[in-house]
Parts: C-alpha cells; sequence; structure tokens
C-alpha cells in the first residue's frame, strides 16, 4: 500500500518534470539557435584541421619450427618473448633510419618517428605498425618500408648472437598497409556527436539561466505558490478583447468559437467569485492590477456584462480617477460621474447611466479629475455610497494599479475583497507579491487573481493551463461560425451529445452569440 509520503514525493517528481519540460518548450527557439551554432562552430573549426591518414601493416615475431611438441612450445615461448623485445626496436632510431634510406626521403629522424607507433596484441607474437601522413598513399608506404626495416633489423640483430645457419627468430610481413579511404583526423562523424551534445548541454544552462532570470508570472502554479490566495480565473487573450473592447460589441461576424472561449471563462469568474464564501458572497469588489496594461479596466467591463447576463444587478464605479476607461469602454456621455456624487453637486440617480438595454446594468463614470483622488475614496461619503449601492447590486469598483497609487489598497479596507488582475508575461514575481503585500498590509482581503491575456493556443497555452476544447473547433463549428449553410444545416440535424436534451450544437452556439450582443 502507497503511503501518503511516497505519494507527495512521486507527485513531487512528477511536477519537477513536467516544469522542465515546459520549460524547454518555453525557450525552444533559443535552444534551437545554440545547438545549430555549436554544430555549426565545431563543424567549421572541423573542416579547417589538416587531413590525417592512418595506415596499419602487421607482421609476425616467429621462431624455426621444433620437431616435437614441447620444442614447438618452447619456440612460440621465444617468439612472443622476443615480440616484447621488438616492439620496442621497431621504434629506434636505428629503424627509423633504415627506412629513412627504403623510403628515400630528406624527412629527419624525429619527425619520422613522430608519425609511427608499434603494437603488440597481448599474448600475441604479431606486432603492428601504423603510420601517419597527409595522404592516404604517403600512410600506406611509410607502414610498409617501416615494416621492411623493422625485418631487416631483426636480421641484423639475430644474426650478432653468433648463432650458426638460420636465426632461431625472424620477423615476417602477414600483411603490407593499403591507403585508408577516410582521414583518422579530424573524425567528423565524433567531432558532430561531441558537437551535438555540448549545444544541449548550453541549451540547457541557457534555459535554466532564463528561467531563473525571467521573474514574469507565466502560468497558475506560480501565482499559488507565490500568493496566498487562490486563481478564481483565466481569461484567454483574443482580438475581441483588444483594444479595451467588450465582447458584446461584436457583431455576427466575430468568431463564435473565440466568443464562446472568453464568455465561459467570464461565466467561471462570476461563478467562482459567489462561491468564495456561499453563507456571504461578496458584494463590493474591487478589481485591480499590480502594473498598468494588464487589462484590468476592461476585464471590470466585461465582468460585469456576464453578471448582468445572469439577471443579477450590478454597478460599476470608475475609481481609476487618474486614468478613467469606463466611460470610454461603454461609451458614455462623460463630465458626470463619481467625484461629482461625492462632493454632492449631482445625485446618484442623475449620475448612473444605463449602456446597454440590459436594466440590470449601470455605470458610474469617474467624472471630473479631482486634486486629491485618494483622500476622496477613502471618505466617509465613498463608504456611504458604497454601502447604500451593496444593498441592491453587487458593486464591481475599477481601481488603479496598485504599484503605481494607493487608491486600490484604500478601496480593498471599504469593500468585501479585492481582486487582482495579473497580465500573463507581463509582470514579475516580485511585483504581484508586492502588489499583495500592499493589500494585505492594510488588513484587506484578497478573494483571488485572475491570469489575463493567456494565449489560447499554441506551445504557451499548456503552460497557462489553458486548452481550448476539441469540441468547439471541429469543422462543424469552424462551418457554421464561416456562414455555411449547408453545414449549418447539417449540424441542426444532428443532436449534441453536450448540449441539453432536444437541443442542438447550432441552436445552443446562436443563443450565445445572442446572449453575448444583448447582454441577457
Amino acid at each position: 500500500m502507497t503511503s501518503p509520503t511516497d505519494t507527495t514525493e512521486n507527485q513531487s517528481k512528477g511536477r519537477d518534470l513536467r516544469d522542465l519540460v515546459r520549460m524547454v518548450r518555453r525557450y525552444w527557439l533559443g535552444e534551437a539557435i545554440i545547438v545549430l551554432a555549436t554544430i555549426g562552430l565545431v563543424a567549421g573549426f572541423t573542416a579547417l584541421q589538416p587531413r590525417v591518414y592512418q595506415s596499419t601493416a602487421t607482421g609476425l615475431t616467429q621462431s624455426a619450427s621444433g620437431e616435437s611438441l614441447s620444442m614447438a612450445l618452447a619456440g612460440e615461448s621465444l617468439a612472443k618473448s622476443r615480440a616484447e623485445t621488438y616492439v620496442r626496436v621497431a621504434t629506434s632510431d636505428a629503424v627509423a633510419k633504415r627506412a629513412q634510406e627504403i623510403l628515400g626521403t630528406d624527412r629527419s629522424v624525429s619527425n619520422l618517428l613522430a608519425n609511427v607507433t608499434a603494437t603488440l596484441p597481448a599474448d600475441t607474437a604479431i606486432i603492428e605498425i601504423t603510420a601517419s601522413a597527409s595522404t592516404p598513399e604517403g600512410a600506406a608506404k611509410l607502414a610498409n618500408a617501416w615494416t621492411t626495416a623493422l625485418t631487416d633489423q631483426v636480421k641484423t640483430l639475430e644474426a650478432q648472437e653468433g648463432s650458426i645457419g638460420e636465426p632461431p627468430v625472424a620477423f615476417v610481413s602477414l600483411a603490407n598497409a593499403r591507403p585508408p579511404y577516410f582521414p583518422s583526423s579530424p573524425n567528423i562523424q565524433t567531432a558532430l556527436v561531441l558537437a551535438l551534445l555540448a549545444g544541449c548541454a548550453l541549451a540547457l544552462v541557457y534555459a535554466l539561466l532564463r528561467q531563473y532570470f525571467d521573474r514574469r508570472i507565466r502560468s497558475v502554479d506560480q501565482i499559488e505558490r507565490l500568493l496566498e490566495a487562490p486563481v478564481i480565473g483565466t481569461v484567454p487573450a483574443s482580438p475581441a478583447l483588444s483594444d479595451r473592447k467588450r465582447i458584446v460589441e461584436h457583431e455576427e461576424s466575430a468568431d463564435s468559437v473565440q466568443l464562446f472561449a472568453i464568455s465561459e471563462s467570464l461565466r467561471e469568474l462570476r461563478t467562482n467569485l459567489s462561491y468564495i464564501d456561499v453563507d456571504n458572497p461578496p458584494k463590493v469588489i474591487v478589481v485591480t492590477s499590480s502594473i498598468p496594461g494588464e487589462g484590468k479596466s476592461t476585464l471590470t467591463a466585461n465582468l460585469a456584462d456576464a453578471i448582468a447576463s445572469g439577471n443579477a444587478n450590478v454597478v460599476i464605479i470608475d475609481c481609476d480617477l487618474r486614468r478613467p476607461m469606463q466611460s470610454t469602454l461603454f461609451n458614455l456621455r462623460g463630465g458626470v460621474g463619481l467625484t461629482d456624487v461625492l462632493s454632492g453637486r449631482v445625485a446618484l440617480s442623475d449620475a448612473l447611466q444605463a449602456p446597454t438595454a440590459s436594466e440590470h446594468l449601470r455605470v458610474l463614470g469617474a467624472g471630473r479629475v479631482p486634486p486629491n483622488p485618494s483622500e476622496l475614496l477613502g471618505s466617509r461619503t465613498m463608504r456611504e455610497l458604497i454601502g447604500a449601492l451593496s444593498g441592491v447590486a453587487t458593486v464591481i469598483l475599477d481601481a488603479p494599479p496598485l504599484l503605481s497609487v494607493t487608491d486600490a489598497a484604500i478601496l480593498g479596507t471599504i469593500a468585501d475583497g479585492v481582486v487582482i488582475t495579473v497580465g500573463a508575461k507581463q509582470v514579475t514575481a516580485e511585483q504581484l507579491q508586492k502588489a499583495y503585500r500592499s493589500v494585505t498590509r492594510v488588513n484587506g482581503k484578497v478573494l483571488g487573481a485572475v491570469l489575463n491575456k493567456i494565449p489560447p493556443n499554441g506551445v504557451d497555452s499548456h503552460d497557462y493551463g489553458y486548452y481550448r476544447n476539441d469540441y468547439y473547433t471541429s469543422n462543424e463549428s469552424t462551418a457554421i461560425a464561416a456562414g455555411d449553410p449547408g453545414s449549418a444545416g447539417d449540424a441542426e440535424k444532428r443532436p449534441s451529445d453536450d448540449g441539453p436534451r432536444g437541443a442542438d450544437a447550432a441552436t445552443t452556439r446562436r443563443s450565445t452569440r445572442k446572449e453575448l450582443r444583448t447582454g441577457r
């Protein structure tokens, strides 16, 4: 039976392996460049090296055969013993001078010796002469000449012992050296294999360094490890949300698959907010970010649309008094807003605007830019205003970035909680932690984080935990999105297994688009 400790260790190893794979996939372009560059440099360096060819000739040290078995064994033992001596003689100056005479070359003795090696395989009497040269023919010629020179030297040495008749031991050639087809140095195949291994090692080091120094938030796991708060939503990046737009503004020509993915992510966020505290769901929510450009205003507007589409009253208050955006997002008339209500110049009922046909959504713009935004947002009048609105609707406060000004932290003390928008690959871990601490330092409550602008497809989509459902990217849905009446007709004849009973896929997608456009 597996213990909890073993299970935890296995999960940790699996997570580490997944992190390593994600890291390699994330920086694959740089890694590929490093590997190819390493191979190219090694190949170029190898190509510039001079070619060296090697050729080997072999000879046998043998003794006179005996008339009996014992004499034959003694002769074999003598031959092996002399072979150990003659393998050293093979690299002597005497043999080198004799080879020099045979070749008729003006190369020095030391030069010849530097290009010849003699080896004796274990428990044999065979001597191998290996010669090196810049050409195949030169290597073979040198090895054969050296073998002949060693043969002559062995005869001379054996004759000096004063024996009568044939010498007891002789060195005879077994196989002449032949010109090789390929150079022994440089070894191109070995060099390329080593270059590939070195390139992979450098690429891994590069990925590790990038991973260490690149502190930008890339995944849900990173956020959950950094913050003591959950990730309550992930919103994919899409042209439908670019340029500070709302998805309900898009017409029939918009990509239905993209709209479905975004609307479902917003519905998920809406549901998660309602289930954070089932007995006491948050009624006043601050939506902010760590730094500018993470999409917190666009997220606020679209989240309000999603809440209103569920027949729940929602009011957006643009509390970003320095750079207000909600009036632009909803195409509202400017000049009247929050600051006018707080100063008593305009009644709340006159400042609230209905940007859509939905009776459940109201927006209170920022109004005139005051000289003291922080003091105004932290005033008793602001608390009373929010308290009055929260009694009849969910109030969403679009607050400035936490690291820019203190407005969002101040609003966090008034609201039921703060939602931090995290732009994928935009904010660093240090910035997110600092933003989180700025809320908790004043006893504010962070409801959770929303990972925004995540890639909907491609390699990076897996890093952010977002997977596009194949059902909604099938040929059928693509044809319907393109306006193919034939495909739409076929789709209507096939009921969906995943949808409500009696409903088909085409009807479900058309109703989804209608809901997004009308906000109902």
